[in-house]
């Protein structure tokens, strides 16, 4: 049958366009809001004339322009331009990737003034898979196919609801009327509504050109034959080579898989380029707004790591959720789709670790073991982007505790905008282990972090700061000025501003610390136990554990840091300098007295 899938499960797509079938299309409701009249011949006459008479054909973003055009909508005209978005999306997989689905919907949704449920059946993964790839034409057109989809609709919804049904109802009579809807043009969703309306009696395929090299590659047909046939008549023709086949081979049959996929897609010729030979499947994405290699530093806890996630994020999506949860859940997405890699480097990572190693195989007479190439982070990213659609982010993590000469070795050229794959001056090395041939596409981004704790920019290594772009991340005092304690009046922003003036007097800018970790305080418990795990350990760390000058930033006095003078030995009467025992007050007590913040603040 045709809604097979040997690449995915994709009956979850399947039970929703059931539901939109019957919910929207033969009845009125809504897809995303159960319960809501959002496909009524109303709303879609007003689509017709807030959209489809008011298009924007000039320069700008699909989704730029769409929300002008829909300034004089109504609420249940926006929340349903964001189910028809959603439709356009059903079918692609690959091309838009399932969280840049979920966002996009939720955006349009949000123009009415609403928000969507954080639950939405119809928005889980698993029914915005996508089925198959549409191209790039799709991606450009979407205008044009959200024409086609608005008048068609807008003809259903002229039928009493008997005559949907009795539409709706057989493949054959829908796919007709469907097809008079487009008119001659040359529109995909000719070829994709069909299939995820009818999966049993249309293919998963979204071009016409497929639909006749697959008839002419299996003999069904002349080339001469298909090109003379209508898009029905191919429809026809391939369901019945589906059902020889599926009866011939005794199982289920997919034209894009294995074996089938070869003996009607022909290997596309490749075409030279100044440095290399390009396949024409290679994927050249947009390129994002951002630099490729950029590192982001400054002291702990200014939000680094956030920093990192949410620039992934954008790099891959074209653009971030505004909630961190929902910023999260893209990134975890994105991972799990292998489009985004982490990799933390410390003193003893290698060359071997990043790029490419040796490593022992057990032989297969169960005697010794041999030597094999084994890919590291950088090598396996660079592949997924090299096949994959779409933006690809590796992330390092402390870039700059590892020896960078050591780890990347001459691959460090690689880095540099010009000598990525397809650039001017591109360049391929042949790695020392597998003697593979190995360059950098241009849409693996690379981001590091740094802590200007660990070191400063100025020690690293010459050629790769001539390689990165530099994004400060300094601490922000300011970002703490509204929040307000349940339980106390400490001014959060004031007690980090002043304890930092300190640190940048004795060890200079870029040994701060960071307002990230006081971001989530709520409580003065909260704020006490920030100071003991995280501050004052870090402040022992930059200061070597001389807990003097410890006390000194933290006000000077024994509220935080209490100091008692220790007894000289027997025998060193005379010369010995005065010591001190220093204990936190929190261990000992809990918690710290709220005259220390005041103490710390000069106020005491």
């Amino acid at each position: 049958m045709a809604r097979y899938n040997p690449d995915a499960d994709l009956s979850p797509l399947y039970e929703t366009m059931d539901c939109l079938r019957s919910d929207c299309l033969i009845g009125d409701g809504s897809l995303l809001s159960p319960g809501r009249q959002l496909w009524t011949a109303e709303n879609f006459a007003e689509l017709q004339r807030t959209y489809v008479q008011n298009l924007d054909e000039g320069e700008g973003k699909f989704f730029e322009k769409l929300k002008v055009q829909l300034t004089d909508a109504t609420v249940d005209g926006r929340c349903l331009m964001a189910e028809l978005i959603w439709l356009l999306y059903a079918f692609q997989r690959g091309d838009v990737s399932p969280p840049t689905k979920n966002l996009k919907v939720r955006e349009v949704w949000s123009w009415s003034g609403e928000e969507l449920p954080r639950e939405v059946a119809a928005l889980t993964d698993p029914v915005l898979h996508g089925v198959g790839r549409a191209g790039q034409g799709y991606n450009n057109n979407k205008w044009r196919e959200l024409v086609l989809l608005i008048t068609a609709m807008q003809d259903l919804k002229a039928k009493p609801q008997e005559e949907r049904c009795r539409v709706l109802a057989d493949s054959t009579i829908f796919a007709e009327w469907f097809h008079a809807q487009v008119n001659g043009d040359n529109r995909q969703l000719r070829h994709i509504l069909p299939f995820l309306l009818f999966p049993d009696n249309f293919e998963r395929i979204s071009a016409g050109r497929h639909k006749q090299d697959i008839l002419t590659g299996f003999e069904a047909a002349s080339a001469s034959e298909v090109r003379a046939m209508s898009i029905a008549e191919l429809d026809t023709a391939l369901l019945k080579l589906r059902k020889g086949l599926e009866a011939k081979h005794g199982s289920r049959v997919d034209f894009y898989e294995g074996d089938f996929r070869t003996l009607w897609q022909k290997p596309k010729e490749k075409k030279p380029t100044s440095m290399q030979e390009a396949d024409e499947d290679e994927i050249v994405p947009d390129r994002s707004r951002y630099e490729l290699n950029t590192i982001f530093y400054g002291p702990p806890g200014t939000g680094k790591t956030f920093s990192t996630t949410r620039r992934a994020v954008e790099i891959c999506l074209g653009q971030a959720p505004e909630e961190l949860v929902a910023v999260r859940q893209a990134y975890d997405q994105l991972v799990k789709d292998g489009r985004i890699g982490f990799v933390t480097f410390h003193q003893s990572f290698t060359y071997e670790d990043f790029v490419e190693g040796l490593r022992p195989r057990p032989m297969a007479s169960g005697a010794g073991f041999t030597l094999e190439p084994e890919a590291g982070i950088l090598k396996v990213m660079a592949e997924r982007a090299s096949k994959q659609q779409g933006n690809h982010v590796l992330i390092i993590d402390e870039i700059n505790r590892a020896n960078i000469s050591k780890v990347l070795g001459e691959l460090i050229t690689l880095l540099e905008d010009d000598k990525r794959r397809g650039a001017p001056a591109a360049i391929t090395v042949t790695l020392p282990y597998s003697k593979s041939a190995f360059s950098l596409p241009q849409n693996l981004y690379i981001l590091g972090t740094m802590n200007t704790a660990d070191r400063s920019i100025s020690l690293l290594d010459t050629a790769l700061r001539r390689r990165f772009v530099f994004e400060e991340l300094p601490s922000d005092t300011s970002k703490l000025m509204d929040i307000e304690l349940d339980d106390s009046a400490l001014d959060l922003a004031a007690i980090l501003k002043s304890i930092n003036q300190r640190l940048i007097y004795f060890l200079g800018e870029d040994a701060q610390i960071g307002h990230a970790w006081f971001m989530g305080v709520k409580t003065k418990v909260d704020l006490d136990r920030i100071m003991a795990f995280k501050v004052i350990p870090l402040l022992r760390e930059y200061f070597h554990d001389d807990l003097e000058r410890v006390r000194i930033v933290l006000g000077g006095g024994d509220g935080f840091l209490s100091r008692s003078q220790l007894p000289v030995p027997k025998g060193a009467e005379g010369y010995a300098e005065d010591r001190y025992r220093y204990s936190d007050i929190y261990r000992d007590e809990g918690a710290y007295p709220e005259e220390s913040y005041f103490m710390l603040l000069g106020r005491a």
